[in-house]
């Protein structure tokens, strides 16, 4: 095992840790929403909605990079709307994460015009994180190559090792060839195998060459190898290997996000790596939670799936609510210049979206704690469990949402 290897176990036990200690009462600092606040808020949503769905009556003339143009901008300006407006800071961050995404669109077309709308979205995704890796870093917040080609990444592998096409045999295959070409096998990286893996890999070595920055090519060995062992999640498992599968959850999570603060700057001071990771895994516990009746549809196994077969999921929900807010303050510490962080933006994002599943999925929920939740709510949970459906179907493209899916 590798240095870097040894750092990514290392903060597994220790998010593991954390996780176990963190209590499942709602923290005292989270934001209380009064009904008057909420329904002036919902007011402002209506308002968003009436500029922007009515437009769509042309939608389905448009080309797709003018409704990926159209949509980019309607999740920003929904994205300011839900997570506050009026800080220059923030409205910088927002306005250069929409021109960073535009030119992401356009690149990621041109490298593959065969990426689906569905594929765009996810790798876009990514590239979100990157730039807030870049402002919390002090860095200029745009598109990379490494960036670009990271992120893209995501529909080539952990779509395919996810994806129920491939026979347990053949992902098995395909990890062997992709650890092989991210250790430098050029052979390897020919295999027909690995498809166009190679070609977003050189977009990573035009912006760090492999001899140059060695932790570049060993946090991308690191989130394949956790990639590799979370194939175990995929079936039904006991509750006896509850914490073996807690750790696989937690060494995905934050080692995908580590690599995003990586090829900010092609390594990362200790503190930022643990900032970034426990960002990462954040992210994989509200993704898990985003997913549950997917998961549960596809037999993958979450700490969330396993769970609900029990009972309501108050308590773990609670304490993702309390580790988010922990967690994401740890990104106060990394920033080089005074007051550039925005880790309050990035806390509030997830927020948003752990509230909008439990308003989604309120079967999965004791009433006194939507209750509770609906608290720290800007929408009421009746209003906000049907926005989603509700622009989706306002769209008429399945595909396409305001809203991470």
């Amino acid at each position: 095992m590798d240095s870097f290897a040894e750092t990514i176990a290392a903060q597994t036990e220790r998010y593991l840790a954390l996780w176990s200690e963190t209590p499942a009462a709602f923290p005292d600092s989270l934001r209380r929403f009064s009904s008057s606040a909420r329904a002036e808020k919902e007011g402002e949503v209506e308002i968003l909605l009436e500029k922007t769905i009515p437009r769509l009556d042309h939608y389905g003339d448009m080309d797709q990079g003018a409704r990926e143009r159209y949509l980019g901008r309607a999740h920003t300006a929904l994205g300011r709307l839900m997570t506050g407006e009026g800080d220059p800071e923030v409205n910088r961050f927002f306005e250069e994460c929409e021109s960073a995404g535009k030119l992401f669109v356009r690149r990621a077309r041109e490298h593959d015009p065969a990426l689906s709308d569905d594929d765009i979205h996810q790798a876009l995704r990514n590239q979100w994180v990157f730039n807030s890796m870049q402002s919390s870093l002090s860095h200029p917040v745009t598109l990379t190559s490494a960036s670009l080609g990271y992120s893209l990444m995501y529909p080539c592998t952990d779509n395919l090792l996810d994806g129920p096409v491939r026979t347990h045999e053949e992902k098995i295959r395909f990890n062997r060839s992709l650890a092989s070409c991210l250790q430098g096998n050029t052979a390897e990286c020919d295999s027909t195998e690995l498809r166009g893996f190679p070609a977003l890999l050189q977009m990573v070595e035009e912006d760090y060459p492999r001899g140059e920055f060695p932790d570049v090519y060993r946090s991308l060995r690191a989130i394949h190898a956790a990639q590799e062992r979370s194939l175990l999640l995929h079936a039904p498992v006991g509750d006896r290997q509850e914490g073996s599968l807690q750790s696989l959850t937690i060494e995905k999570g934050g080692a995908s996000v580590v690599v995003d603060g990586v090829l900010v700057s092609g390594t990362l001071a200790p503190d930022a790596l643990h900032a970034f990771f426990g960002y990462g895994v954040v992210l994989q516990f509200i993704d898990d939670l985003q997913d549950i009746p997917h998961d549960a549809a596809a037999g993958h196994s979450t700490m969330f799936t396993r769970l609900c077969r029990r009972g309501p999921l108050d308590e773990i929900t609670g304490r993702l609510i309390n580790f988010t807010c922990s967690t994401i303050r740890l990104l106060d510490g990394v920033s080089p210049a005074p007051g550039a962080p925005l880790s309050g933006l990035i806390r509030g994002s997830c927020m948003f979206l752990i509230l909008e599943a439990v308003a989604r999925y309120p079967q999965f929920f004791s009433l006194p704690f939507l209750a509770a939740a609906e608290e720290f709510s800007p929408l009421r949970f009746t209003y906000l469990g049907g926005l989603h459906d509700r622009v989706r179907t306002a769209l008429a493209a399945r595909e396409h949402s305001l809203f991470p899916a």
